[in-house]
């Protein structure tokens, strides 16, 4: 099996009006991943935009970074995973949250749309004052070459429903692209961000990919640039750059095709045995019958259709899980 090399870029980002910047130093961190042999680079959730500054640019770009990425990535026969918020054409002052796949002839793959959107007071945060990122509602497993490849957005890596749906539909690897803090505030995510990628790798036997802006103004942040294998990590680091790692496809397919048996409990004969550092065969571990409550609806739970009833009937969602209380068994 190929055995692919990926980068995952963690750049110093620019916010709002000045995110016009990242356009260009996106194609010279894409240049220096390419260097590495590396043959998917990934990039942050919203880089290099449109996302949190002006929708055109403020008139700085003389090309639309998504297309200046796919004549890149053609260049250097590479698959690219990007970012970027698209208007949402039926219903003014909406957008959905995309992320991209774009392939070594420099296609469009995939185009992602996030499904379980943050909610309205981080979509202002993060998107510089645009409360209403809509959901898609297309689940997506992509075939290449290098494996296949799941899409996911941010913090749904802390859905392990979608995680476990992508697994079964194939799914080698989960690319997690990350948003970040432009400014500090109570949130710190770090220590609970890698434990999350650790658990989806581990219980679903592939690989997770992730990474961050770092924004130029909160550099103390620890950044989470991350290629997350079942049985350890591949590569990581904390600080603005490019960290790369090989995927050993090898040992997924071995993972994925043993379960904890006889030969993984035998007492080591030789020195240099493999150790086995997860539970083979845990994405066959299943109880469908079992998990009908997940499928149940919840009275308390968000409603990302919210706007169906208006834009402004979003407070509500708010609202309804004050008094909220576990149901009595």
């Amino acid at each position: 099996m190929v055995n692919p090399k990926l980068a995952v870029v963690q750049p110093l980002a620019y916010y709002g009006d000045e995110e016009w910047r990242n356009a260009e130093r996106c194609l010279e961190y894409l240049d220096e991943a390419a260097l590495t042999g590396a043959r998917l680079i990934c990039f942050p959730e919203g880089y290099p935009g449109p996302c949190h500054g002006p929708m055109d640019g403020g008139g700085r770009w003389t090309v639309r970074p998504m297309d200046a990425l796919r004549e890149r990535a053609r260049r250097h026969r590479v698959h690219v995973s990007a970012s970027e918020l698209e208007p949402n054409p039926a219903i003014p002052d909406t957008y959905y949250l995309t992320h991209k796949l774009i392939g070594p002839d420099g296609e469009l793959l995939a185009n992602y749309r996030r499904i379980q959107p943050d909610h309205q007071h981080l979509n202002a945060y993060l998107m510089g004052g645009r409360r209403h990122v809509l959901p898609g509602n297309e689940i997506m497993v992509v075939p290449t070459e290098l494996g296949r490849i799941g899409l996911l957005i941010c913090s749904e890596l802390w859905v392990p429903e979608l995680c476990r749906v992508l697994m079964l539909r194939g799914a080698d690897m989960i690319v997690a692209p990350i948003n970040g803090s432009w400014r500090r505030s109570h949130m710190n995510l770090y220590e609970s961000w890698m434990a999350v990628a650790r658990a989806r790798a581990c219980e679903n036997l592939l690989y997770v990919v992730q990474t961050v802006n770092i924004f130029a103004g909160n550099l103390q942040v620890r950044g989470r640039a991350a290629i997350v294998g079942p049985e350890g990590v591949a590569c990581a680091r904390e600080d603005p750059g490019i960290a790369a790692g090989v995927l050993d496809m090898d040992r997924l397919h071995w993972l994925r095709t043993h379960y904890v048996s006889d030969e993984v409990l035998a007492a080591p004969a030789t020195e240099g045995f493999v150790e086995c550092r997860t539970r083979a065969g845990q994405c066959h571990d299943r109880r469908p019958e079992m998990y009908k409550d997940l499928c149940e609806p919840q009275p308390d739970a968000y409603d990302y259709l919210y706007f169906r009833r208006g834009l402004h009937t979003w407070e509500a969602e708010y609202e309804k899980i004050r008094d909220w209380r576990f149901p009595a068994p």
